[in-house]
């Protein structure tokens, strides 16, 4: 079968001599790009380069994102220092739906459903999915398909009396892309219309329990990870073993018998090999679990941000605590990971009483025995966040801190000029005791460097 791809173009355009500006990009795995490393050398001013790359979808699975990131490193020269000063600037791109998506069969039933309500009279799903109209309805006004290349179909149905849209799925964490895009989208059509008060809310409760569900399942698949992982290196160990005893016997003289050594070795031979094979099998099916479970992180989050109005900086807030790694391993996983941010929040910006933030929180990561805590403190915070309470980082900690230096110590020259200045002032400077206060750096200064198209 034909797999659909994308071509996207990334334009540099650079205002001052640049030397070795390298372009790296990302996708949310399993996209795959045909390259995703570029180096330019920009030698006058005012170039543009423009290079062009190809987003296909590798696995039978749906990604967690649509978003695809930028990233640009270079390094400017100065006259004190030529080989230049390393910079970074980086630009986010929404890939088209079409990439990992086709037009399908409405269904009428579904196990997994949510319902998003708006301010405004519903809008024709036609004009919203226009590329996504199937030539065998020759009405969808009202409900819409879509066929995953992984296999999951969704469907989404707008009310003809009330201002909301519903999104079912057999799968809770495939609801997540669509219920995304319908929103994008529906902010774009306002947006063009002119209307700036347009809004989204959710008012049913909160899928936890279908989320857990996936927690679990990650989780689950990560122990058994770790025993296949024990298990291959006990086999491993009896297998070096066996062929040390049976070198032995090889090199004697007057060898003793074997004793089944040969078999044995043979046997284990083959339950490393089987070992291996389900280590690499249990890595597989952990990543695509990995990638389902943020799929769902983000949905949630989305509910959570629509039914209690958060914030772009809570919302922000949310996606550090739950989406803290790109990828989890055995030794750094996503449930610790997840479980620390949740309960320094629960101490800090969510807490009751003073006693909770006194509590002391473990400084160590260690995989957990079972994922109780975790989901307890996920429900905590959403019980505490119904209750009135907001997400926010601590004033004191945000606040940039101004650093006090002693009469006695003075600063390190930047250049010859201040040294010069140091060694007048220096004098006074210990009779004094004067104390030297760090100036703070001052926001929106300007930075050269590329534009961003």
């Amino acid at each position: 079968d034909l797999v659909p791809s994308v071509t996207v173009k990334v334009t540099l355009q650079n205002r001052v001599i640049l030397q070795k500006a390298k372009l790296s990009v990302y996708v949310q795995p399993p996209l795959e790009l045909t390259c995703d490393q570029f180096t330019f050398q920009f030698m006058t001013p005012d170039l543009t380069r423009t290079v062009s790359f190809s987003v296909y979808l590798k696995r039978s699975y749906t990604p967690s994102e649509l978003e695809g990131n930028a990233v640009v490193s270079y390094s400017r020269p100065t006259d004190r220092n030529p080989d230049g000063i390393l910079r970074v600037i980086q630009c986010k791109f929404r890939l088209p739906l079409k990439l990992i998506c086709l037009p399908g069969q409405p269904s009428k039933t579904a196990s997994h459903k949510i319902t998003i309500d708006t301010n405004k009279s519903p809008v024709s799903l036609l004009s919203l999915f226009p590329g996504f109209a199937s030539q065998s309805d020759d009405d969808q006004v009202n409900v819409m398909g879509f066929h995953f290349l992984g296999g999951a179909r969704i469907t989404v149905l707008a009310s003809k009396t009330s201002q909301r849209y519903r999104i079912q799925s057999e799968q809770f964490e495939d609801l997540w892309l669509i219920t995304n895009e319908l929103i994008l989208r529906l902010q774009e059509y306002f947006e063009k219309q002119g209307v700036k008060d347009f809004a989204c809310s959710f008012s049913g409760s909160i899928p936890l329990q279908e989320y857990f569900e996936l927690i679990d399942h990650h989780f689950e698949l990560r122990i058994n990870g770790e025993k296949l992982e024990e298990l291959l290196s006990e086999r491993a160990v009896q297998f070096r073993a066996i062929q040390r005893r049976l070198l032995a016997r090889f090199k004697d003289k007057t060898p003793a018998p074997l004793q089944h050594l040969d078999t044995l070795l043979d046997g284990t031979y083959k339950q490393v090999i089987a070992l291996a094979d389900a280590v690499e099998e249990n890595q597989g099916n952990l990543f695509q679990s990995f990638t389902r479970l943020k799929s769902a992180t983000h949905l949630v989050i989305l509910l959570i941000a629509l039914w209690q109005k958060l914030s772009a900086d809570q919302v922000a807030i949310l996606e550090a605590a739950f989406l803290p790694l790109q990828e989890d391993t055995q030794e750094l996983g996503w449930e610790e990971t997840v479980d620390a941010a949740i309960s320094h929040l629960l101490k800090t910006c969510l807490s009751k009483s003073s006693k909770e933030q006194a509590m002391n929180l473990n400084s160590q990561l260690n995989i957990p025995k079972d994922t109780s805590q975790l989901k307890k403190h996920i429900t905590l915070l959403c019980d505490r966040l119904a209750k009135g309470g907001r997400l926010c980082l601590s004033t004191d900690a945000a606040a940039p801190q101004t650093m006090v230096m002693p009469g006695g110590c003075t600063t390190i020259p930047e250049s010859d000029l201040e040294e010069r200045s140091v060694e007048q002032d220096s004098t006074e400077l210990f009779t004094n005791h004067r104390h030297l206060t760090a100036e703070t750096p001052r926001p929106g200064k300007r930075m050269d460097g590329l534009h961003k198209h």
